[in-house]
């Protein structure tokens, strides 16, 4: 089944411009939980020069301007010349090329170094994912989000009976939900970015 960082359409149904990763090499490229934080905020926060990012990142611009020029190699963020040369003049300015990535775990496809390289992504991708939670649990320890925010986050878990056929159907209708709730192109003056993470994995009792 294919893994995406992002829906398949835009809210007006439109299609997202789509990066599929079909290379080992590519999926490596991918698998570092910074280099999935730059990608991330270039896509939500919009086009950034290397210093923007590191601030938003809370790293530096060394290291983000080595990470773009990585992820650049790779087809995952272009530079953006329209937008200027940045505040000092000399800066560049950076996109992310597509709206979306989606990666497969078709192994035969894959070939030699495929189950290690989607390990590392997943794992990176998880440790980007738990990071977004502990953020937020930082901030509400600081008084950051009010009681109503508070209520509403959080998360859970279900176990459930499924085919493959059926678990598709599902995540498919859950995906549906996510999109008619989405506010992105309807502004609301309470609403703030949300991030939902959907997974569903099989599971064998020990032996």
């Amino acid at each position: 089944m294919s893994r995406s960082t992002e829906r398949d359409a835009r809210p007006d149904g439109s299609p997202r411009r789509q990066l599929h990763l079909t290379e080992v090499e590519t999926l490596r490229a991918m698998a570092h939980p910074l280099r999935m934080r730059i990608i991330g905020s270039l896509r939500v926060d919009g086009p950034a020069t290397s210093a923007m990012l590191a601030r938003r990142l809370d790293t530096d611009s060394g290291q983000t301007s080595h990470h773009l020029r990585l992820l650049a190699r790779y087809g995952f963020v272009v530079e953006a010349p329209e937008l200027g040369k940045g505040r000092h003049g000399r800066e560049r300015w950076w996109k992310s090329a597509t709206d979306s990535t989606q990666w497969s775990d078709d192994l035969d496809s894959l070939g030699a170094g495929g189950p290690e390289a989607i390990r590392a992504l997943e794992q990176a991708a998880h440790r980007v994912w738990d990071s977004l939670v502990d953020t937020y649990r930082d901030q509400v320890a600081r008084g950051e989000w009010s009681a109503a925010w508070r209520e509403a986050a959080g998360g859970g878990d279900a176990v459930v009976r499924l085919t493959p056929e059926r678990l598709v159907a599902m995540q498919e209708e859950i995906q549906q939900v996510i999109e008619r709730h989405n506010l992105k192109d309807h502004p609301a003056d309470d609403a703030e970015t949300v991030v939902v993470v959907l997974q569903a994995y099989p599971r064998r009792a020990p032996q």
